[in-house]
C-alpha cells in the first residue's frame, strides 16, 4: 500500500464504495512467527482477489493494513480472516476503522490500528467507533490517561471560570457534545453563534490547540467524561 498522502484518491478511489468512502482493516500479529504472518497475507490476498476487489495491502513488523470499501463491516472483515487456521487467528488482534472519505485514508489507517491495539486476541473484529463507545472508558488504564489529560487541559478552563466568572468549561462541554457544529452549541446554550466563537476562541487561547480538529475534541470529550467537571450554567 503506497503512503503517498499528496493526492490519496488518485490511488485508492479504486477500493472505496459506491459512496466515495473506505474504511481500513488493521491486523496486528506480534508474536507471531514470521511464516504464520505470512499466512495471513496470504488468505487476505485471495479472499480480496477471489472477490474481485482491488489489493491494497501493506505490511511492516508484523502490522498489516488493509485498505476496503467503506460499507465493509466487521462481519466481513471477520469472513476476509475465515480461511486462515484457528491457532493463527487466536493469536491476531483485528480492528476496523470508521468509514472516512478517500482523502482521510490516512485518518483511517490510524483508527484501524488503535482499535487492533485495543483488541483482544482472537476476538471478533474490533470496530473503532466500539472504543470511542465505550471500551476506553471503562479500561483502568486509559481512565487514568484521560484523568491526567484532563486536569492538565480542562482544569485549566475550570480555573479560568472560577477566577473570572466565566463559564467557558460549559461552552467547551456543548461545543463537545455537538461534535464541534457551532450553530448546535448556540443553540444548546441559547446564545448567539458570534458570542460562541468568541468563546471558542479564548479557550483555544487558554487550551493552546485548535477545537477544529476532530482529534482534538475526542480526546477533550473522552477527558470530560472521566473527569466529570461540574455543570455550571451559562452567563
Amino acid at each position: 500500500m503506497t503512503t503517498d498522502a499528496v493526492a490519496p484518491h488518485v490511488y485508492f478511489a479504486e477500493a472505496a464504495g459506491i459512496d466515495g468512502s473506505v474504511r481500513v482493516l488493521g491486523v496486528h500479529a506480534c508474536g507471531v512467527p514470521a511464516v504464520d504472518v505470512a499466512a495471513v497475507r496470504t488468505v487476505l490476498t485471495h479472499e480480496l482477489e477471489g472477490s474481485g476487489r482491488p489489493l491494497f495491502l501493506y505490511e511492516i513488523a508484523s502490522r498489516i493494513t488493509v485498505l476496503l470499501s467503506g460499507d465493509t463491516d466487521a462481519e466481513g472483515c471477520r469472513e476476509l480472516l475465515v480461511g486462515l487456521p484457528p491457532a493463527i487467528r487466536s493469536r491476531l488482534r483485528v480492528g476496523l476503522s470508521a468509514a472516512q472519505p478517500v482523502a482521510e485514508v490516512a485518518n483511517a489507517s490510524r483508527q484501524a490500528h488503535v482499535a487492533a491495539a485495543a483488541a483482544s486476541e482472537g476476538a471478533a473484529v474490533l470496530d473503532f467507533g466500539e472504543i470511542a463507545g465505550g471500551q476506553v472508558l471503562v479500561s483502568s488504564p486509559c481512565r487514568e490517561v484521560l484523568r491526567v489529560l484532563g486536569e492538565s487541559t480542562l482544569g485549566r478552563v475550570d480555573d479560568y471560570d472560577r477566577v473570572n466568572r466565566t463559564a467557558l468549561l460549559p461552552t467547551l462541554r456543548a461545543l463537545l457534545e455537538a461534535n464541534g457544529h457551532n450553530e448546535s452549541a448556540a443553540a444548546v446554550l441559547g446564545i448567539h453563534r458570534h458570542t460562541l466563537r468568541t468563546r471558542i476562541a479564548r479557550i483555544e487561547r487558554i487550551l493552546e490547540c485548535s477545537l477544529a480538529s476532530a482529534y482534538v475534541r475526542a480526546e477533550l470529550l473522552l477527558s470530560l467524561i472521566v473527569c466529570d467537571y461540574p455543570r455550571r450554567p451559562a452567563p
